[in-house]
């Protein structure tokens, strides 16, 4: 009876560990056709918690209509990777930029680039990950790799009368030997497990 509870657990250890693997794991979204339109106001923009794995950010904007969008990404993960998976407009370019914390500080005419975390111009193809970019955007404080844990809020817009429709997928993941090591842990297990059922 012993050796059935503990090989009934093993299953949940197993999957408890390829949950926090973080190219299998699917997260939160926020789509602007369902959810409402995101915030206009970068003094209160709208909120979204990321979870480990695929984020989907849809939206849409046009002259005179911005995007704030706060991302908060949560201790242990990095958000590490920002993806164009869908540009939409009869224009072929548009704005995103990044800051520190739950805030846009800077306004959207006479910004002080120096101020932002980074920022770029995206457009078709998709498939870029915009981190790279934004972390280079020219006078900004700038970035390299995955940013860490904590909070980010995006200015995303477009200055011309073409509207533009976007997805983003913000990818967010655990440092790989953490993930690494709870999957090795579980795969031992359940070896043992096999290894007590054969003797």
């Amino acid at each position: 009876m012993k050796c059935h509870a503990r090989i009934s657990l093993l299953p949940l250890l197993l999957a408890t560990a390829l949950a926090g693997a973080p190219w299998l794991a699917a997260a939160a979204s926020y789509n602007e056709g369902v959810s409402g339109d995101i915030s206009g106001d970068r003094l209160a923009p709208t909120s979204l918690a990321l979870d480990p794995g695929s984020n989907l950010i849809s939206g849409s904007v046009v002259a005179g209509d911005l995007d704030y969008l706060t991302v908060h990404v949560a201790p242990g993960y990095a958000l590490s990777q920002l993806v164009l998976i869908s540009f939409v407009s009869q224009d072929d370019i548009a704005f995103i930029g990044i800051q520190a914390g739950t805030q846009f500080t800077q306004p959207n005419t006479g910004t002080d680039v120096s101020q932002l975390l980074g920022w770029a111009h995206y457009g078709l193809p998709v498939g870029q990950n915009l981190l790279e970019a934004l972390g280079a955007g020219s006078g900004a404080i700038g970035f390299t790799g995955p940013l860490p844990a904590g909070d980010y809020t995006f200015w995303i817009q477009q200055a011309n009368p073409q509207t533009v429709a976007y997805t983003f997928d913000a990818r967010v993941t655990a440092p790989e030997p953490v993930a690494l090591a709870l999957f090795a842990l579980a795969l031992a297990g359940l070896g043992a497990a096999r290894l007590r059922r054969v003797t």
